[in-house]
């Protein structure tokens, strides 16, 4: 068996910090351990004592800035970045993150610009700093105005085809689809070969809807870039999203080696594709920080057992009690718990493609995830208590495409109110993180119970209630891995996962889909809920 590839453990790391000679070291290592596990509190604590003991490193405050963030410190970790670029001013990472904290967490693009600007001058190749200091110009500017802008204030070394692509992903990112396709296709009229703006084409296009025109600039650009893996990763799920498992299966498997692990940060040894395991032992990656993801992938598990297996699942921490409920589920570990030695690895994601089984046998199944039993008969006694019909709600997730509108998957609470209008129906909140400030501030009071469960509360909640509406977040996840009836609100521009024009989805047979049909407008996805809510009621009220 092999522990190739495997860092030190949280009890190694703890162990060493207790009794190491290189105290600051060993606190940072716990530090950034942590902050990984999104841990980010404990992660904190760790660094601002290995400040304390080396105030002059940059690295220290560049790892402690990075943990502040995920507390929602940002003007602290501004301050410790800066400091830490007083120390050295070359420190390119540090110029990166500082931008970042902000553009995006203190929403100051105008002092952003100038940190991006350090970026650029420093490593005047990396794309995805022109892509940010595109993003602070862009406010009501027109494309051809941030072009300019950035020829004119950018250093003299500065790329310019880097800099068109930066506004052309800045826009996308920003959900201007159709202004970042003129970019992109002037700039394929310039160099016909640029995979950057082939594969932003065919990112826009399918945002769009345009499947035909997204499939021609895939091939085109798979015909001419040099096997980029992002381009490989695409590609496949545009596939996915097109439902053709076996072609994505096919292209994956013929490049498999040029694709990155997508739950790793570092290539997996002796990659599991199906060899016999029998008396063997494999360890899943089921997902890094994203819940939904291990939710949804980690299903496979039970083929690794049934291969006769023994299988170690690794997930983010808050959910790993739910993962050992998993039927083929030996051991479950969350990153940096002590891995036992193992024969074979792969992340779960993985294995839809490698494997030779068919998918529809490889996604069949009943439900996977159990909730706790006290806690599940808690919960009943608390819900059954009110008459009627109970509803747990989620309507935020994560704030990474809140500035685009085809590819949002947030709305306000106050447009899923007329779910409370209607008759026998009692609505439970289940939203956590951002967004549940909302429901105390509602003007007039939105009649909803604030339960706010963590993830094994929110599994027995799931489970005892009658049915879940929810936007596109782990929650979803989680209530199609229980077998609840879940109605699922979706963008414009969604997930590959939900493929395209359907209102069901093969990964869960109890989940029903709901879809934008203009960017950004929920109010049609939210009356067509409220038909199904109260026709789901009318139905169990018959005798």
């Amino acid at each position: 068996m092999s522990d190739k590839g495997r860092s030190k453990s949280l009890q190694e790391l703890r162990t060493a910090v207790r009794h190491g000679d290189n105290k600051a070291g060993d606190l940072d290592a716990l530090g950034l351990v942590l902050t990984e596990r999104g841990e980010y509190r404990r992660g904190a604590v760790c660094l601002l004592a290995a400040v304390a003991l080396c105030p002059n490193d940059p690295r220290l405050l560049h790892h402690l800035a990075s943990a502040l963030l995920g507390t929602g410190r940002a003007e602290e970790a501004a301050a410790h970045l800066e400091r830490a670029l007083e120390i050295e001013p070359s420190r390119l990472e540090s110029w990166e993150l500082l931008g970042t904290v902000y553009l995006d967490h203190l929403n100051r693009p105008a002092e952003a610009f100038p940190i991006f600007r350090q970026a650029i001058q420093l490593a005047p190749g990396k794309l995805e700093n022109y892509q940010s200091a595109a993003r602070c110009r862009l406010g009501g500017s027109t494309p051809r105005e941030v072009i300019d802008y950035l020829r004119e204030s950018l250093p003299d070394d500065a790329d310019l085809l880097n800099q068109r692509r930066g506004v052309g992903l800045a826009l996308a990112q920003t959900g201007r689809y159709e202004e970042a396709i003129a970019v992109f296709q002037e700039i394929v009229c310039r160099h016909p070969d640029d995979p950057v703006s082939l594969h932003g084409l065919a990112k826009m296009y399918t945002g769009l809807h345009d499947l035909a025109a997204a499939g021609r600039c895939f091939e085109r650009v798979i015909a001419t870039a040099e096997n980029d893996p992002d381009v490989n990763l695409g590609y496949v799920l545009h596939l996915w999203r097109l439902g053709d498992f076996e072609g994505a299966r096919h292209f994956y498997r013929s490049r498999m080696h040029d694709l990155p692990i997508h739950f790793s940060l570092t290539r997996l040894p002796s990659i599991w594709e199906g060899q016999d395991v029998r008396a063997k032992t494999v360890r899943l990656i089921a997902g890094d920080i994203y819940f939904g993801d291990a939710i949804q992938f980690v299903r496979f598990a039970r083929i690794a057992k049934q291969a006769g297996a023994t299988v170690i699942v690794e997930g983010p921490k808050r959910i790993r009690s739910l993962l050992r409920t998993v039927p083929g589920v030996d051991l479950a570990l969350a990153f940096h718990d002590r891995i036992p030695p193992f024969d074979y690895a792969a992340s779960a994601f993985s294995l839809l493609f490698l494997l030779q089984a068919p998918v529809e046998e490889m996604l069949d199944g009943p439900p996977y995830i159990q909730a706790d039993t006290g806690l599940r008969e808690k919960w009943r006694i608390r819900l059954r208590a009110t008459p009627g019909i109970n509803i747990g709600i989620v309507w935020r997730g994560s704030p990474y495409n809140y500035g685009n509108r085809y590819a949002c998957r947030s709305m306000s609470l106050e447009e899923l109110r007329p779910l409370t209008r209607i008759p026998g129906v009692n609505v439970y909140s289940l939203q956590r993180g951002p967004g549940h400030e909302e429901l105390s501030e509602a003007i007039p009071p939105f009649p909803a119970i604030d339960l706010a469960p963590d993830f094994q509360n929110a599994a027995a909640v799931i489970s005892e209630v009658d049915l879940v509406v929810t936007i596109d977040t782990s929650i979803a996840h989680l209530a199609g891995a229980l077998g609840k009836l879940t109605y699922v609100m979706l963008p414009y521009d969604a997930c590959f996962r939900w493929m395209m024009d359907r209102a069901d989805t093969p990964w869960y047979p109890t989940m029903r889909l709901f879809r934008q049909t203009e960017p950004g407008e929920w109010s049609d996805v939210v009356r067509a809920v409220v038909d199904a809510v109260s026709g789901f009621s009318h139905k169990k009220a018959a005798p």
